[in-house]
């Protein structure tokens, strides 16, 4: 229970950060929200990330709300752009903190559906998000994550 109020004041503290450099930003209205998900469906979709450090959780959930962002960030990593540049790009900061875990931002760019869903869902039910990653953890049956390009950051 006290690690899920540190993991959630963690993500809150990292997130403000990001909301602050977002501000500037001017960004289209998010899509309307659709069908909220279920606890099922919720854990399902964030499995494949739910063991990843929160520093880079926390990173990776603002970031999925812009997918645009996401494909621009890899096409430039991957195309051999200025890793010192990264901070000069135009994109928000969690992108600019994910372009810094190319195997993270690729597989992120190669799933675009799920990073989409991702994002959806962070936007529109952060509180289950969060419960779904705890409850992830949490239980028995996670047991030995799959092989993931990104498990290798950390």
């Amino acid at each position: 229970m006290k690690r899920k109020y540190i993991f959630t004041g963690t993500l809150l503290v990292l997130l403000s950060s990001g909301m602050i450099a977002r501000a500037q930003i001017p960004v289209p209205p998010p899509a309307p929200a659709g069908q909220p998900r279920s606890s099922a469906e919720l854990d399902q979709m964030l499995g494949a990330i739910a063991l990843y450090p929160d520093p880079l959780i926390a990173q990776i959930l603002p970031a999925a709300t812009l997918p645009p962002q996401i494909v621009l960030a890899d096409r430039y990593v991957n195309g051999g752009g200025d890793l010192n540049l990264i901070d000069q790009q135009p994109w928000d900061a969690s992108v600019k903190a994910l372009a810094r875990y190319p195997t993270v931002l690729k597989w992120m760019d190669d799933n675009l559906a799920w990073t989409t869903s991702v994002g959806q869902a962070f936007l529109y039910q952060a509180q289950d998000v969060m419960d779904s990653i705890q409850r992830l953890r949490a239980s028995s049956s996670l047991g030995q994550p799959a092989k993931h390009p990104a498990r290798e950051c950390y």
